[in-house]
């Protein structure tokens, strides 16, 4: 697997093509985001069993970087899964006696199978719940689980795409777009730590592929002012106005999170504080300093 291998999700907010509405700052360096599709296979010095897999890496940019990159630190390079460390063994080694406690290294068939198939299998279970047949779930809206479906008797060749996009990893400002006067200072947004988001959390109209648009581009969130000058961001007149957007998917978020946060701690699944969970600013002078 190459250094830039399967890098998922991801982010969550990419600005490509700019007004004045942001610009990248103190940035470590961009990461290039594989597009279209690729094989996944062994290295070359195992013996496997069964033919490589085609990877749509563009379709999974709805999940989660972090769904299959548990371990990326989400500003450094992403490995290989094979990595030293991670699942470079192919298949599950004998028991070995240690203690059950002992830090276990799922094989690299195993981590595969888990990632993919437990996530594909997941989400028809939740089309069942919603009173959907697996016939009705045809097309897929998930990804396939038996093992054909994956590891076809006749291997078909895909052509792999070159193309990539460029995500920024470091901190971005926020402004407001041109022929709107700023009333609180700029917003520095924190583009790399949001990387455990999906992509469409934010960029929810991106078809996966294109270059990502400005959220003020014609026809989106191009509104300058508020309708009627009401600053209600729920209001459905608003829908288009720039501030609005900003201010219900950041800050919504950002309360869901404090929400979950409670929950868990009113459930006695955690402890308040601990572990602190990445919950952003709900106030204005937290993001306007």
């Amino acid at each position: 697997m190459k250094r830039y291998f399967f890098f998922a999700f991801y982010s969550a907010i990419i600005f490509m093509t700019g007004t004045s509405l942001l610009f990248a700052k103190n940035a470590p360096g961009d990461l290039q985001l594989p597009l279209g599709t690729m094989t996944l296979k062994a290295p070359a010095h195992f013996q496997t069993e069964k033919s490589p897999v085609n990877f749509s890496h563009s379709a999974h940019f709805k999940f989660s970087c972090i769904a299959c990159h548990h371990e990326w630190d989400q500003h450094s390079p992403v490995q290989g899964c094979t990595s030293s460390g991670c699942h470079e063994k192919l298949k599950p080694s004998p028991p070995s006696g240690k203690p059950s406690q002992s830090k276990k290294i799922i094989s690299l068939t195993g981590a595969y199978h888990r990632a993919c198939r437990g996530c594909h299998r997941s989400q028809l279970e939740e089309i069942k719940n919603q009173g959907l047949s697996d016939q009705k779930a045809t097309p897929r809206t998930t990804g396939p689980i038996a093992c054909e479906e994956c590891h076809p008797a006749t291997p078909v060749t895909v052509k792999h795409s070159l193309d990539s996009l460029s995500i920024p990893m470091g901190t971005m400002t926020l402004a407001p777009p041109d022929g709107r006067e700023a009333e609180r200072s700029s917003v520095e947004f924190p583009h790399g730590i949001h990387f455990d988001q999906a992509c469409q959390t934010c960029h929810h109209k991106w078809d996966g592929s294109s270059p990502v648009q400005n959220c003020t581009t014609s026809g989106c969130h191009d509104q300058l002012e508020a309708a009627e000058k009401t600053r209600n961001i729920n209001d459905p007149k608003n829908i288009q106005y720039f501030m609005a957007a900003y201010h219900k998917v950041c800050i919504g978020c950002h309360r869901d999170l404090d929400k979950q946060e409670k929950m868990l701690v009113k459930s006695g699944k955690i402890k308040a504080g601990t572990p602190p969970m990445k919950n952003g600013p709900t106030h204005c002078n937290k993001c306007h300093q």
